[in-house]
Parts: C-alpha cells; structure tokens; sequence
C-alpha cells in the first residue's frame, strides 16, 4: 500500500482528497497508519467523516479472505543431507522455507556441510533431493570449488550427471550494505527471471558463509554499536525469512562462536531470567563435559530469527573406530585413503561433536560424526535425544572455577563424563599423537595455527641477528 496514491482511489470524492493532501496525507498507507483524532484535527475534517473515509479506503483495497485448505503447505519440501542419522535427527531433511543457522568455531565442519548440502539439493527426488539449485553468498573467503568437486567425485550418492557447478551461483558480499542489497533486490530479481527460464532449476537453498565477519570490528564495541548491530540483523533476518516463506527456500546461515565469560550480574526479581541464562539455552551447547565453554556470536537479536540453530564443535577426542561402526560410505573413504596402512597402524579418527540446540522441526538432539572426503558423516548409533537441559543457574562466587575446568575429582570419572557412550575403552589422547598419516579423517593442517607457522617459519639467521643486537645493546 507504499505505492497507493490517494487520487487514485475511487470511493473518496474530489473534496475530500483535497481536503486529506492539505493535511499531508498523499498516500493511502499514510492514511491507515495516523489515528482518526489525527486526521481530523490536521486535516479539519469532522472525526464521523474520517471514520467514513477510512471505511471506503479499506473497503476499496480489501484483501481477500483464504480458507486455510486453500493455502499452500509451507516448509513441507527437504532435501536430504547426505547421510540419512542426520537427516533423521533434523526430521527429515533440510526443509525449505525456514532459516537455518550452522554455528561452530574454526575447522569444525561448517563450510563442510553447506557444500555438501550445495550439491545434494541438486539431486532427483528419488535420491532425497529436490531438483534445485544454490546461491552461495560468500563475505570474506571464496567458494571452495576444489573441496566441492571432491565430495561430488566420492560421496555415493552424487555423480557429475546428476550434480553440476552450473547449479550453483556465487558472489561476494563484504559489506552489510552489499548483503542487503543482494537480498532485497539482486536475488528476487535473479529468482523471477530463473523462474521464466523454463531449462533453469528453481532456487532451493541460499547460503551465506559467514554473517559474523560482516560485523567485525576493531572499534570499541558500544551501545550504540550494539542497537546499530541490532538493527541491521533485524533487518536481514526480515529480508531472508521474505525469500524463505514467498519462494520456498532454504536459508542456510553459517555463524561463529566466541568464547563463553561468566559475569557477575545484579540480582534479579523472582520469575525472572537474565540474558545469561538465556543464552545458556540457546546459544551454546552443552551435552557434553565442555561444549558449553563457547557460544554463538550475535546475541538474542539473531538467535530470534532463526527456525534450527545447529551447533558443531571440536572436541579434542580420537579413537578407533569398530568394524560396525563404519557406515558404508565412511569404509569406502578410509580403504580409498588408508590402503597403504596396514591393520596394525589404523590411525585414530578425530571425533566432532553436533548438537540441535533449538528446532521449530525436531526435537533437540546431539551426535558424534566425522569429516571425510565424502563430507560430514555421523558416526552410527551415536545420537542421542536431549530430553533436560541443565537448571538456571544462581551466581557464582567471584575467585571460584568453572567445574568443566576444575582440576580435582576422579580423573577416570570426569573422562567418561566427558565422553560418548561408544568413547568408553576407546579414547586416545591426541596429544600423544606425534605423527600421523594424512587422510581426510584426520584432516592435515586441523591446527591453523601449527599448519600457518610451518609455512612461514622465519629463518634462523633472524633469530640470531635479533640475538646480536641485543646483546650489543
């Protein structure tokens, strides 16, 4: 009703028009939106005459009543994610029409999921997916087309003629600005003209990797930086669940985590729940020993906006994995990578850790799985529903720990605590890993770090002219 002019309504007479854009009133959105008393104390027109316009402007511009029968069903198409313990866990699938959040810290496999699910929306219906396409919005990295074309050259259930790079669309956005306008007005243009092409497959799935670098900043955070924040998330949020419900597309969202600071706040009235206590129940994970020492970036503003928030984490674990243990697919990766490896020197696989913190679809619910070159892939029988989450907490004590950091206690208990049930009698300490093949189920280079000073490693004769200058200082 933005673009509805006044003048151009029929059921008003010429007078009163005249009288309604003498008072500042040219569009019929302006009229709906001022109370009567307003517009009849700036325009002079007598409060029953108002009363009577209004009625003859809504009467014009009616919208007309649908039964529910008549709707279409949303969020009833998914797409599967590759592996079928994880689709079970999301209730079925990745479905359309919802905005989805993968929130994780580094190398935990974010990327690594909105690639595989970049290629498997691609796929039949027969093979779970639904013959679309995908639009990956990238903010501070490029499209990894070489980890992509791997996944499709391994997976089982993907090949070159089902899936194609042609179906996947990249740009870059760097900028808040540059987002919004992609979201309000490149990507709906793109989608009806994609819509007409009739040889073209429909928009399925739009990712964005990572919201959270859009708002990096090295300026001191303040709360007008925090409200600006606040509102330009709202906004975002607004624009992709509008291309989610209006086209049926799945938003994909990947996020970063921050480390977990527990502040003392002031007391609060009975019944109430601080922002701390919020955020503990959905914003972190917390079904292991641990995983709830980091939480996902951007607050409540953003945690609001999403339909599933999926929590990915590193866990430091390894262990050796069963025969019944190996799903089809991860056999197939370890004897492609590992056939120079005889029985005796299998290496243990490094174990990550998913949790469905929140979900307007399924239920909460927590798995171990492991990165291959096929993709992510849950480890059997190693999902559990979360049925409890822990208590509000009171505060604690300034000086005291942590108690997943506490030193004393049972050595042996707190490991179990710590572990799956399936990690009991097959833990291995990675530390007391010195050397180990290079296979996707360890991926090489895991520690950035480690992996970023092998490479630039300064020579030694810095080292020694920084020696020298010191000692003839």
């Amino acid at each position: 009703m933005d673009s509805i002019s006044l003048s151009s309504l029929s059921s008003l007479t010429t007078h009163q028009k005249s009288s309604l854009e003498k008072g500042g009133y040219k569009k019929l959105s302006d009229l709906l939106l001022s109370t009567s008393s307003d517009i009849s104390r700036t325009t002079r027109i007598a409060p029953l005459e108002v009363t009577r316009i209004l009625e003859a402007a809504c009467r014009e511009h009616a919208v007309p009543i649908n039964k529910i029968k008549d709707l279409p069903m949303e969020g009833e198409e998914k797409f599967t994610s590759g592996d079928a313990e994880l689709d079970s866990m999301l209730g079925g699938g990745i479905r359309t029409g919802m905005l989805w959040e993968v929130v994780g810290e580094s190398a935990a496999g974010k990327t690594q999921l909105a690639l595989q699910l970049s290629l498997f929306v691609q796929l039949p219906s027969r093979l779970g997916g639904v013959l679309g396409s995908a639009f990956y919005l990238t903010v501070a990295s490029q499209l990894q087309t070489t980890r992509m074309e791997q996944i499709l050259n391994t997976h089982p259930l993907l090949s070159p003629s089902l899936c194609s790079f042609a179906n996947i669309q990249h740009t870059s956005v760097p900028t808040i600005d540059k987002l919004i306008f992609v979201l309000s007005k490149s990507l709906p243009q793109y989608i009806s003209a994609n819509n007409q092409n009739s040889s073209s497959r429909p928009l399925k799935l739009i990712v964005i990797d990572a919201i959270a670098e859009l708002f990096h900043t090295s300026k001191r955070t303040t709360t007008q930086f925090l409200v600006e924040r606040s509102r330009r998330l709202s906004e975002i949020g607004m624009l992709l669940h509008s291309l989610a419900s209006k086209h049926q597309i799945a938003v994909l969202v990947l996020n970063e985590v921050s480390d977990t600071i527990n502040r003392d706040t002031a007391p609060l009235d009975s019944g109430q729940i601080g922002y701390k206590d919020q955020f503990r129940w959905f914003g972190r994970a917390d079904s292991i020993l641990g995983e709830d020492r980091k939480e996902a970036t951007l607050g409540l503003v953003w945690s609001n906006q999403l339909n599933v928030r999926i929590f990915l984490s590193r866990t430091g674990r390894r262990r050796y994995l069963e025969e019944s243990e190996h799903s089809r697919k991860i056999q197939k990766s370890v004897s492609a990578t590992s056939s120079n490896i005889s029985a005796g020197d299998q290496q243990p696989v490094l174990i990550r850790r998913l949790t469905v913190v929140f979900s307007s679809v399924c239920d909460p619910a927590s798995c171990d799985y492991v990165v291959t070159a096929q993709g992510i892939s849950v480890i059997p029988g190693s999902a559990v529903l979360l049925t409890a989450r822990p208590a509000v907490s009171t505060a604690t004590p300034p000086g005291t720990t942590h108690d997943s950091m506490s030193p004393h206690g049972d050595f042996t208990q707190m490991q179990k605590a710590q572990l799956a049930p399936l990690d009991i009698g097959h833990i291995v300490d990675s530390t007391a890993i010195d050397s180990r093949y290079s296979t996707p189920d360890n991926e090489p280079g895991d520690d950035e770090w480690d992996a970023f000073w092998e490479r630039n490693a300064l020579p030694e004769c810095v080292f020694e002219e920084a020696a020298n200058l010191t000692e003839s200082s």
